[in-house]
């Protein structure tokens, strides 16, 4: 298992994280640990969020080595280390950056959590404790050419679940279900081609979970996390966030699903209108921006954007922390949530209110989702 990296010191060599829109998030020497030349932890977790967390590791002097690889991955190596792709060991972090909330455990030999105990009756291993960092929408990103060409700048729930999914989460054939060809939704005949994130990937399990999808439909092409497999223009070192916002600005017939963090200066994002049988429904075209995305913690809003979703920074009080992830820890929580927050917003990602740093609900969001 690959789960540790030999780093060399580096007090002279600049680093800058760039969000999507272009903005430098940080720049300057990298932070030391306090433990110098070292060996690194690799840290796993949601892609959509490793770009915000290898800035805030930087800016925190944490020597995690922040690789992605998906919100399953980053959920396993907290817990019994099953469904991680063998990229970690059982217990091997207690902090997970992760683009859903924690699911309920898989099991290995009979063991759900860490050291074999069993989960609670909401699916949470002992200590667990999901952290509401900041709010997200999972786009449909398309050509910015092919946003101005759809009716209403976008599609209805129904149209975009029909484009990915052949059955629905009953596994019950979608009528009409993948569709080819873009001349289906109104535009000039073009093939439709398809991209998605793997599976494990949070931000697969959310949109497959807000559509009511099933089985993905054939030829969809799956982006992975840094491959060298990924179509052009993407590169090895993308991760599949950044590869799906290139696909999708690069190709007029390409369409794409992604967090916030895939836009570009050439692709767009979707309008969604809701239909049954997702609920809530909306009444128009809902653009995905912090206005509609806020109403998802708002009792009572109407029209929020329909594939909304929390972010989250979860963690398990009970095991051992490591000095690296403890320093993050501290940074985020007790030292500078201002700059935390200030990137993830330059990434892209919705700030919970305008009132305060992570004001999510309770303590810094802290508790705010299925484990607290």
């Amino acid at each position: 298992m690959n789960s540790m990296k030999w780093v060399m010191s580096a007090t002279v060599v600049a680093m800058s994280v760039v969000g999507c829109g272009g903005q430098s998030v940080v720049e300057g020497p990298r932070a030391e640990s306090s433990r110098g030349q070292a060996l690194a932890q690799a840290f796993y977790g949601s892609d959509t969020l490793k770009d915000t967390f290898i800035a805030g590791a930087l800016q925190a002097g944490s020597g995690l080595s922040v690789e992605g690889k998906g919100s399953g991955v980053g959920e396993a190596c907290m817990r019994n280390g099953v469904g991680s792709s063998g990229f970690c060991s059982a217990g091997q972090q207690t902090l997970a950056p992760m683009s859903r909330d924690f699911a309920a455990p898989k099991t290995a030999s009979g063991a759900t959590c860490l050291g074999g105990v069993a989960a609670d009756a909401k699916g949470c291993c002992p200590g667990e404790r999901s952290n509401t960092i900041a709010l997200d929408a999972v786009n449909a990103f398309v050509k910015t050419s092919t946003y101005t060409a759809l009716a209403s700048n976008g599609l209805t729930t129904q149209e975009l679940r029909r484009i990915f999914f052949a059955t629905d989460n009953a596994n019950v054939a979608i009528p009409g279900a993948c569709p080819t060809d873009w001349s289906a939704f109104g535009l000039p005949s073009a093939p439709i081609v398809k991209y998605r994130r793997d599976d494990l990937s949070g931000t697969t399990d959310t949109f497959k979970s807000l559509l009511k999808g099933g089985a993905f439909c054939p030829g969809v092409t799956v982006i992975v996390d840094e491959s060298a497999a990924n179509p052009s223009p993407c590169t090895a070192s993308d991760g599949a966030t950044a590869c799906i916002g290139k696909l999708t600005e690069a190709n007029a017939n390409a369409i794409g699903y992604a967090g916030d963090s895939a836009s570009r200066p050439g692709n767009s994002k979707l309008k969604l209108k809701a239909v049954a049988p997702i609920s809530p429904t909306t009444s128009v075209y809902v653009e995905s921006n912090a206005n509609n995305v806020r109403k998802l913690l708002q009792a009572g809003a109407t029209d929020i954007y329909p594939l909304s979703r929390r972010l989250f920074l979860n963690e398990n009080r009970s095991a051992a922390r490591s000095f690296d992830e403890a320093t993050l820890h501290e940074w985020i929580y007790d030292t500078n949530s201002e700059d935390f927050e200030a990137i993830l917003t330059e990434q892209g990602f919705i700030a919970c209110s305008d009132l305060g740093a992570l004001d999510c609900g309770g303590d810094k969001g802290r508790g705010q989702g299925l484990c607290n």
